[in-house]
């Protein structure tokens, strides 16, 4: 007890450190709470630098300030930022003599145009004091980091008591500390001031002259330059200037924060630079204050620009309630949908690049007839109020930034920069109840001379296979600059609830216009029906998913749509119907968007007093609706990991309860220039809908016989010279499970069975053979060691790895607890185990009683097992390398196909060439070892020529058979990623057979064939006969 409850002692101290360890680095990371010791700060040092060099600001600013002494540490929080945008002035003396390390390195391969490292800056205000009896100004000290990056942004920043410079594989950073004083300036012309730092400090520049070879010679040094931070040769520059001034009011044409920062020193010292800019936006505590709507940028005048070429939202199928801005943020805000995908111009009618380019942001000038595919727009602080229109309806206020991602730059990084550059859309604006519409005035970038744009936004209520937007929106130009340019958030089911919204949970009535119905249809009928499931003893033993008799039809829809919910399949190679731009692993999902007149899920009210829904509480007595074709659509996800879900296909069709089977047509976006769009005429609405899948689900009954995965079929209708043809795909699904299918025999569970059935037959088997020795002592020698080690080994390494005792050997178990019947099957592997041995020992204590009353000048009557050993290896060698050359040894040598040109369907089996190693190989050949147990009894009974039954024949044939239940129920269920090919699956379960065969023909008839052959020897032979 002593010793427990010192290692629990031990393990609670362990914990405790690590939640301390955890707390200290979250409070570390909080902008607004200061991190590691505090770094002493001298002003009075700097105290006439600073007065020299801010005295035209002093001299602006006001007599007292609008924060008082008490909070002025709410500065911290207001005026830091991250992430922002820099640029220099054009001059001799960049600021980085370099464009950062991995953009160098890759330069000379691919180009400097394709790779191009973004400029990020960020500043913390790390300290704020009163300046004694000075009420204009406060004492402050703030790190500015100026960061080159092409893979990440700008890491959480701490205080720092010198300047630094860093350097690492696809990321440079310079690190500057200020000192200096904060003041207000006055109002003037309208403005409402501003908040001022003017501070100076020290730098550590990168020396002039640092070359691309040096900096692969410094990465060398670095082991790849991973991890390891190198520091380049340095200047220090200690005569910098940094003026940052923050708009006193948030409004569209004020929310920019500028920046200066200056060198002090004469040009031709080493520390200069030229001048460098930075523009960020303010951060989201400051408030946002909306313009009167008398304002010349009012928004309402984007209602007089052309609507969306949309039938949906012609028809009135827009969003109209209350819950607008609950809406906005669910979409836009969260993670998982932080990205709105643009919609390629593909009907653009206008001619020259304007077609390509991604409206009024500006690509950078780097592959511009690529910058409108696959590229997206993102929404920045976004502020959503609740109002009231005129007309009494529900309103609300609305401003947001809107910043172009281009297909090139990193997804995560972008999402998180403040800066406000030819990339970014200012807008604010009203959305109406009665228009269903909010309209917005725009500006381009960071000033108020570029509000000639107009964003236009609206929620539809309604679906189609190729308009599958929750979120749609458009920019237009108030001087016909450039096309329309539209974009989107798909809809896909991530939650049950997924079209709820508000503090109340308001359900928003949606609808789904199915247009695909009719080819859909034509596919059902056209189909072949064959297999085990369309037989006709299958169809009156099989049932699927279908509507069950409730009495509301809503929740008998949603009933069956949450059992055809999403089917998951693991992460898998590359498929022919995924964009290959999708890059990161990534697993595939099928959901389930709407099935009849439903759409999403359906929650009924509860009955007052219950905690059973009213139309659930009577389930069990409905009565059996007739089934009849569903209209069904969904869509193809790829779910990657720490990014947010891709639609790669959307899928419209019809579901047939009888059979279990969707037959669907399939679109995908076309990821290509516009003017290869303009020339595909075949295309709706810019998708690919030449495709057909078909899905089968597994049954609801019959659960221990069927395989529980589903299986889908993905067929491109297309030539195959088409370039958006593709090979025919197979997928097999993640085991299913329905709802309420409590107590019903699944897969785990009848493999569970069947291994104590086959444990319970080998434990009764090795008991018969154990009474036959005991009853014939004298042809105890005569079994093989070998075999039953084999046998032995086997069991203890089911034990060992926690594996099943099945042909797929070793198969591990994951559950988290063990239940009755796990229980009982170890407990069966062990009681295999020991009675084996048991057996082992009778026979070697009966050899070496043989040994010890045979003759000196006869040692070869007593059989041994090692020429057995050796023959055994030998075959099992023999057939390992044939297997390995037949199947593995074509596929290493033989080159992958073109993801275009696939020749073989593809699977979410492992493929050849994963399955060909060397280590899983041999793993697996090991069940096949286990399933030839009697190999060495047969090997011994030729060599030792053997004239008795070392074996009862219920003891090689009860194991035997035993070991063929797995593959009768394997055949049956044709369980997914099973051991054994078409062929395999035959041929070693019948050699088995065929083995069990021998030993019967050696017990019988080996002795007249051993004096047959050698009749001038017959004295020579045993004679143990009975």
């Amino acid at each position: 007890m002593s010793m427990d409850a010192a290692k629990i002692v031990t393990s609670f101290v362990e914990i405790l450190v690590m939640v301390l360890l955890c707390l200290s680095v979250t409070t570390s990371g909080h902008p607004s709470s200061s991190s590691g010791p505090p770094v002493a700060h001298d002003y009075s040092r700097r105290f006439a630098q600073v007065s020299r060099h801010c005295q035209s600001l002093l001299s602006s600013s006001t007599e007292e300030l609008s924060v008082d002494a008490d909070h002025a540490g709410l500065l911290i929080r207001h005026l830091s930022f991250t992430d922002a945008d820099w640029s220099q002035d054009a001059g001799q003396a960049p600021l980085f003599p370099f464009h950062g390390s991995s953009a160098d390195a890759a330069a000379a391969v691919a180009g400097p145009e394709l790779i191009q490292a973004d400029h990020l800056a960020s500043f913390r205000l790390t300290q704020v004091q009163r300046r004694g009896a000075a009420r204009a100004t406060f004492n402050v000290s703030g790190l500015l980091t100026f960061t080159l990056t092409c893979n990440s942004g700008c890491l959480p920043m701490e205080p720092r008591a010198s300047p630094e410079l860093e350097l690492w594989y696809g990321v440079a950073k310079s690190h500057t500390l200020f000192e200096g004083l904060y003041t207000e300036t006055r109002p003037s012309d309208g403005g409402g001031g501003e908040r001022v730092l003017c501070m100076v400090g020290n730098s550590a520049l990168p020396t002039r002259g640092i070359t691309r070879e040096d900096l692969q010679s410094w990465a060398k040094t670095t082991d790849g330059g991973v991890t390891n931070v190198i520091e380049p040769p340095s200047t220090a520059g200690g005569n910098i200037l940094l003026v940052l001034r923050y708009p006193m009011v948030q409004t569209l044409t004020t929310r920019a924060v500028r920046g200066e920062m200056t060198s002090l020193s004469a040009v031709s010292d080493g520390a200069y630079f030229d001048t460098v800019r930075l523009v960020s936006r303010l951060g989201p505590y400051s408030r946002y204050q909306f313009m009167p709507e008398h304002e010349e940028l009012d928004a309402a005048r984007c209602s007089s620009h052309p609507s969306f070429p949309d039938g949906v939202v012609a028809a009135g199928h827009l969003y109209r309630g209350a819950s607008f801005c609950d809406i906005l943020r669910q979409f836009t805000s969260d993670p998982d949908h932080a990205l709105l995908a643009l919609d390629p111009n593909w009907n653009c009618i206008t001619t020259g690049e304007s077609c390509s380019r991604p409206g009024p942001f500006d690509a950078s000038g780097r592959a511009t007839a690529m910058a409108s595919t696959r590229s997206a727009v993102t929404v920045q602080d976004l502020r959503c109020e609740p109002a009231c229109g005129v007309d009494g309806t529900a309103a609300a206020k609305v401003s947001a930034v809107f910043r172009f991602v281009a297909p090139w730059e990193d997804q995560a990084t972008a999402a998180k920069r403040t800066g406000l550059s030819g990339a970014t859309l200012s807008a604010e604006g009203a959305w109406s109840a009665s228009t269903g519409r909010l309209c917005m005035a725009a500006c381009l970038g960071a000033g108020e001379e570029a509000c000639r744009y107009r964003v236009a936004l609206h929620v539809p209520t309604a679906f189609s296979v190729t308009r599958r937007g929750i979120i749609v929106g458009q920019v237009t130009a108030t001087d016909g600059s450039h096309p329309p340019l539209s974009f989107q958030q798909r809809v896909h089911r991530s939650g049950q609830n997924w079209h709820q919204f508000g503090r109340s949970g308001e359900v928003v009535p949606m609808a789904y216009h199915y247009t695909k119905v009719e080819q859909a249809g034509e596919l059902l009928r056209a189909s072949k029906r064959f297999g085990f499931r369309d037989n006709f003893i299958a169809r009156s033993l099989l049932s699927y998913p279908k509507i069950a008799g409730a009495a509301d039809e809503l929740v008998s829809l949603s009933n069956l749509a949450d059992d055809l919910r999403n089917l998951g399949f693991q992460s898998m190679p590359k498929l022919p119907f995924v964009p290959e731009w999708i890059e990161d692993s990534f697993n595939i999902e099928l959901q389930i968007l709407s099935v009849g007149t439903l759409v999403g899920s359906y929650s009924p009210p509860f009955e007052h007093g219950s905690s059973v829904p009213v139309e659930q509480s009577d389930r069990g007595h409905g009565v059996e609706k007739q089934q009849v074709i569903l209209n069904v659509s969904a869509e193809f996800m790829a779910i990657r990991m720490y990014l947010g879900p891709i639609p790669v296909m959307s899928l419209e069709g019809v579901y047939n309860p009888e059979d279990g089977r969707m037959h669907l047509i399939g679109c995908r976006n076309v990821h290509a220039p516009w003017r290869v769009l303009s020339k595909s005429r075949d295309l709706e609405d810019g998708m690919d809908c030449s495709i057909e899948v078909t899905v089968e689900y597994p049954p609801t009954t019959m659960r221990w016989l069927m395989s529980p995965a589903a299986k889908v079929s993905i067929v491109s209708t297309r030539e195959d010279n088409d370039p958006l043809h593709f090979t025919r795909t197979e997928l097999q699904s993640m085991p299913v499970f329905y709802r309420d299918q409590r107590g019903v025999l699944t897969e785990d569970t009848m493999e569970d069975l069947l291994c104590i059935a086959m444990l319970s037959a080998t434990v009764a088997a090795t008991i018969i053979q154990l009474r036959h020795i005991n009853s014939h002592a004298e042809v105890a020698p005569y079994v093989s060691l070998v075999m039953l080690g084999v046998q032995a080994l086997g069991h203890g390494a089911s034990l060992v790895t926690n594996a099943k005792m099945l042909p797929a050997w070793p198969r591990q178990s994951y559950k988290l607890y063990a239940d009755h019947l796990e229980c009982s099957v170890k407990a069966l592997t062990l009681a295999a185990l020991l009675l084996t041995a048991w057996l082992a020992h009778k026979v070697w204590w009966s050899r070496a009683q043989a040994r010890a009353r045979s003759s000196p000048l006869e040692p070869g009557r007593v059989p041994g097992d090692g020429a057995v050993l050796l023959c055994g290896l030998a075959v099992h060698l023999g057939v390992l390398a044939a297997h390995w050359r037949g199947t593995c040894g074509t596929s290493l040598t033989t080159t992958p196909p073109h993801r275009g040109t696939y020749a073989a369907e593809a699977q979410t089996m492992p493929s050849s060439s994963n399955m060909c190693s060397l280590g899983l190989v041999v793993e697996r050949y090991a069940g096949v070892v286990r399933e030839w147990f009697l190999l060495p009894q047969v090997i011994g009974n030729a060599l030792w020529r053997v004239n008795c039954k070392p074996l009862a024949a219920r003891y090689y044939a009860g194991v035997t058979a035993a070991w063929l239940l797995p593959h009768v129920y394997g055949y049956l269920r044709r369980p997914p990623g099973a051991l054994y090919s078409e062929a395999g699956a035959v041929v070693v379960p019948g050699v088995g057979v065929v083995l069990a065969l021998l030993v019967f023909v050696q017990q019988r008839w080996n002795y007249k064939v051993v004096c047959w052959a050698t009749r001038k020897h017959r004295n020579k032979l045993p004679q143990h006969v009975y």
